[in-house]
């Protein structure tokens, strides 16, 4: 039977039509045991990379981000800063909160420490230039030199305070249980009491003298004291007349007989305005004629 040769492909059925010879191995023939060979995996190529003009960026978390530039509106603040929350912090950061003005308890403590001469003052003042500081350290506020000042005032002011209550304590003639002076001291004539024994008043206006043991040798002794009645100066004249009449009414019963017959009375009393503003007090005194005294004058 003769096979024709033809250029026409006969009309599909649907079957898959095998390959052209030579790109297929040759089969085997029957009963040939030979193994085909594989054939190699090509290798694989990196990913191609980006096209000319670009820069290649880093991926996702490889890199750290670029810090901001300095001033910028985005720039992350530096450590310490009060803009910053501290470390472990479970609050954002937060910024002081400005106010206007001057701080009001700054003023007062300034006001306190200036009047400090009043000691309630001079606590006041450095109680409030303490809160004061605390309340400037969470705001921004003008204040915090008023608020030393007052500070630095009110100390200065309680320790001369302390420096005078010591010296004065300090200044205080020691006394027996009874009250009666055992060492010599120079004092004020407030510091007199009633049976001291003194030196110094021989002159027209006493404001220190010197308080005596009695049985040491004296000028004056105090007989009694007494404070006339409050109001305005009375007078020089009438101060006097008052205190003649006190220190006889109140005095002479409690002087011996002997001192009526060797010392003269006096007093000591207020002679002005000024020092009537101060004390109304009047202190009765027995004197010898001259010269001084041992002893007491008292019954």
């Amino acid at each position: 039977m003769i096979h024709a040769v033809t250029d026409h492909l006969p009309p599909s059925t649907g079957a898959t039509m095998p390959p052209p010879a030579g790109d297929l191995p040759p089969e085997p023939a029957p009963g040939d045991q030979t193994v085909p060979v594989p054939q190699p995996t090509p290798p694989m190529l990196p990913p191609p990379g980006p096209p000319p003009g670009y820069a290649s960026a880093p991926s996702y978390g490889s890199a750290a981000p670029t810090p901001a530039a300095p001033g910028s509106p985005f720039a992350a603040p530096a450590p310490g800063s009060p803009f910053m929350a501290p470390p472990g912090s479970p609050y954002p950061p937060s910024a002081p909160v400005p106010v206007s003005g001057r701080n009001g308890l700054a003023i007062a403590a300034l006001c306190c420490g200036i009047a400090g001469i009043i000691p309630v003052a001079a606590v006041v003042g450095i109680v409030l230039g303490a809160v004061a500081l605390g309340q400037l350290r969470r705001r921004v506020q003008k204040g915090k030199v008023m608020a030393v000042v007052g500070i630095v005032l009110g100390v200065l002011w309680l320790a001369g305070w302390v420096a005078l209550i010591v010296s004065a304590a300090n200044d205080a003639p020691p006394r027996t249980a009874s009250g009666s002076v055992t060492a010599s001291t120079d004092a004020y004539v407030e510091d007199l009491k009633a049976g001291d024994c003194f030196s110094g008043a021989g002159r027209e206006e006493v404001d220190s003298l010197t308080i005596v043991p009695c049985t040491s040798a004296h000028e004056s002794q105090v007989v009694t004291t007494f404070t006339l009645p409050a109001g305005a100066w009375p007078g020089k004249d009438k101060v006097v007349a008052d205190a003649e009449k006190g220190c006889t009414d109140k005095g002479d019963p409690l002087v011996t007989d002997r001192a009526f017959a060797t010392q003269r009375p006096s007093f000591i009393y207020p002679q002005d305005a000024y020092s009537w503003r101060s004390s109304r007090e009047i202190i009765c005194l027995v004197e010898p004629e001259k010269g001084t005294t041992t002893g007491s004058a008292l019954k």
